[in-house]
């Protein structure tokens, strides 16, 4: 176009009439957009703030002061440093401390702390319940939202105070925000924090970008990613609820898995998850008790922190006390004051060899007479003895629980399985004689398989271990379109199986879906048979023994009178057993020679390649109970998961029914043919000629 043309246009548009309604919509756009934008003013004491950043109880005690208002006891300073030491050099850490003595607010306050002063970027907040989780991330978030509670962090803090004001309570308006016409990315939700980004010349320590996260222990963890970061903290905050502490299932076993597996995957398969558990002992077998105990769990260098670090001299006037305060609560005195008279008269015997951990432990109120309900946190530890009991105050003040009676397990962990390596490779096969077999374990969404190499006296070897897709499957698909896509994923695993040479028996699970799997072996023929886990008593087939059954250490076969197969039927807590002995058995004795009955994997220099499976492994665990009638077994469930269980189970009785034994049966010598004839012993008894019946004469 040339210049004239370009000329005549703009005169041409100048001539136009203005549109009104136009020009009312750019000016309600420019209101929005001015609406939209957040000034944020420089910190109000930049001095104050630097000098925070450089040490977390002074930024707790600064910034939260309505919190943090007593000294620091010796426990605190130790939650600090370890969750401040994890944020910079990552690792994991446990530490016990007192009940009620403020380690979820430090939990809380230290989240804050790393979002501006250590280079984590996705911390994840994490308790026993998503409940509890959600109202730490709660709190964590009103830190930036209660100005008149705070009104020092928010002055100071405000690159992201100013932003969440600016939101005025509706997180929705955070797509439109921005800062100097550049958007700041905030997000502000019920479930997620993105920390708001802005080019700021005094913002040294930028927390752009930055994420926060929380999970319950009772539900499902998965993998949690915002764009390319992934979690790098996770601050566990007593990890479990009283239910879980004492369940008779062991439940708190499956919150020990889930933070030695689900959490620490959070990070991905290239990183190092940094773990920090807070948390108070309820009683000496819990998983509080397992992660605190450095000789059980030394990874997490675990400390336990009790509220008397050392106990009165004279136990004795404490004894008395307690009694004296049990008769005035009977007399309706629920304060105890002839009791508290009595500690004034001897107070100096009684704190002798005391040492207190928290000093301001203790209610520092007087009650409706007006008279002090404590005057100490000696004192109030007592008092606690006397309501609680000193089983409960010896757990929850003391973190020293007694030792309880307990069911006997095995004390197989998943750390146990996964440290069973036999020095071979993926798929690599013993050198001398062996027998290859192989369990799957049928769902409906998947099929989870397991493929052991045995050589002599039952040294077993995971060779090979996956799972492989049932295609299509849902929620609300027919039975009959289940076990055709059941059908058609094994005839896709039979050729991967066969890939590398076929198995010398296969154990296909035909519990659940019977008719896929009666089909597919039919079809496939051996080294694939149908089995279905049973128990002892009810491994028995209808009708008398014929030529066609067969019995095995734990099996029994014969022909299954509806589908025409042959069905092998399982005693599944037998194998279940033997897969948990034979991995509790060391892989290799002082001379680096296989232990006889031994189970081991391939080996690997990742640690995490095996965890999942070895989690798998020990989802149940058989536990023996003392009862009035005798020992009784009990295999205690603690996950689901645990199909890789029982596919290595039916790899064990496979291997069973092809002789494979940790010590071989020896054959009987075959009797020699009788070539003499057996002498015939003499009658003791005199016999008449003829017969005892004589001859009658005519």
């Amino acid at each position: 176009m040339t210049k004239e043309k370009q000329i005549n246009v703009l005169r041409t548009i100048r001539s136009l009439p203005i549109d009104e309604a136009s020009l009312d919509i750019n000016r309600k756009r420019q209101k929005r957009s001015e609406a939209a934008r957040v000034y944020i003013p420089e910190p109000q004491d930049y001095a104050r703030r630097e000098a925070c950043l450089l040490d977390p109880e002074r930024f707790l005690r600064t910034y939260f002061p309505s919190i943090f208002y007593n000294a620091f006891a010796a426990h605190h300073h130790r939650m600090i440093q370890s969750i401040y030491d994890r944020a910079w050099t990552g690792g994991d850490k446990a530490i016990a401390a007192p009940r009620g003595d403020g380690k979820t607010q430090l939990t809380i306050g230290m989240a804050v702390y790393c979002f501006h002063a250590t280079p984590i970027r996705f911390p994840v907040l994490i308790a026993s319940t998503s409940a509890k989780a959600k109202k730490l991330f709660d709190q964590v978030k009103s830190k930036y939202e209660n100005e008149a509670k705070f009104p020092a962090f928010f002055a100071d803090f405000s690159e992201v105070t100013a932003c969440v004001k600016g939101l005025e309570g509706a997180p929705q308006r955070a797509a439109k925000q921005h800062h100097s016409n550049m958007p700041t990315r905030i997000v502000w939700s019920q479930n997620l924090v993105v920390m708001p980004r802005a080019k700021l010349s005094w913002d040294t320590n930028s927390i752009g970008g930055k994420r926060l996260v929380y999970f319950g222990l009772d539900t499902a963890i998965r993998g949690e990613g915002y764009e390319e970061d992934r979690p790098d903290l996770a601050i566990v905050d007593d990890p479990e609820t009283r239910e879980v502490a004492f369940s008779p299932t062991a439940k708190y076993a499956n919150i020990e898995s889930m933070i030695d597996g689900d959490v620490a995957g959070l990070s991905g398969p290239d990183k190092r998850m940094a773990r920090v558990v807070i948390t108070t002992l309820q009683n000496s077998y819990s998983y509080s008790a397992t992660v605190t105990d450095p000789a059980k769990k030394p990874a997490f260098a675990g400390e336990r922190y009790g509220q008397l670090s050392s106990y009165p001299e004279r136990m004795d006037l404490w004894d008395e006390y307690i009694a004296m305060r049990q008769a005035d609560q009977s007399n309706g005195d629920r304060d105890g004051q002839s009791a508290l008279q009595f500690y004034l008269t001897n107070q100096t015997q009684m704190q002798a060899g005391a040492v207190i951990s928290n000093p301001n432990r203790f209610v520092a109120t007087n009650n409706e007479q007006g008279n002090p309900v404590e005057i100490d946190a000696l004192q109030a530890f007592f008092n606690r003895v006397s309501d609680w009991g000193w089983d409960a105050v010896l757990a929850e003040l003391q973190n020293d629980p007694k030792e309880e009676d307990k069911p006997e397990t095995t004390g197989l962990s998943a750390g146990i399985v996964a440290s069973r390596m036999s020095g071979r490779v993926k798929l690599q096969l013993p050198s001398t004689p062996h027998k290859v077999t192989v369990g799957i374990d049928i769902g409906k969404y998947k099929l989870d398989w397991v493929k052991v190499a045995f050589e002599a006296n039952a040294v077993g070897t995971i060779i090979d271990y996956g799972e492989w897709a049932v295609t299509g499957t849902a929620k609300g698909s027919s039975e009959q379109f289940v076990e055709r896509a059941i059908f058609d994923a094994l005839q896709e695993l039979r050729s991967q199986l066969v890939s590398n040479g076929a198995p010398d028996l296969v154990f296909v699970d035909a519990g659940a879906w019977p008719i896929a799997i009666y089909e597919f072996v039919r079809s496939a023929g051996l080294p694939f048979v149908a089995c279905k886990g049973s128990d002892l008593n009810r491994m028995q087939f209808s009708g008398e023994n014929t030529r066609t059954r067969q019995f095995f250490e734990g099996v029994r076969a014969d022909i299954d009178p509806v589908s025409k197969v042959r069905l092998f039927k399982i005693d599944a807590p037998h194998w279940k057993e033997q897969v948990h002995q034979r991995f509790l058995t060391p892989t290799f004795n002082e001379s680096m020679q296989f232990n006889d009955g031994s189970l081991s994997l391939w080996s690997t220099n990742d640690p995490k390649e095996h965890l999942q499976f070895a989690t798998q492994i020990v989802a149940e665990e058989l536990t023996t109970d003392f009862t009035d009638k005798g020992l009784k077994k009990v295999w205690k469930l603690h996950s689901k998961d645990n199909h890789k269980l029982d596919a290595t189970a039916l790899a064990l009785a496979a291997a069973g029914c092809l002789g494979v034994r940790v010590i071989p049966r020896q054959k009987k010598p075959q009797e020699r043919p009788q070539t003499e004839a057996k002498k015939q012993e003499p009658n003791r008894f005199r016999q008449r000629q003829g017969g005892w019946i004589p001859k009658r004469r005519y």
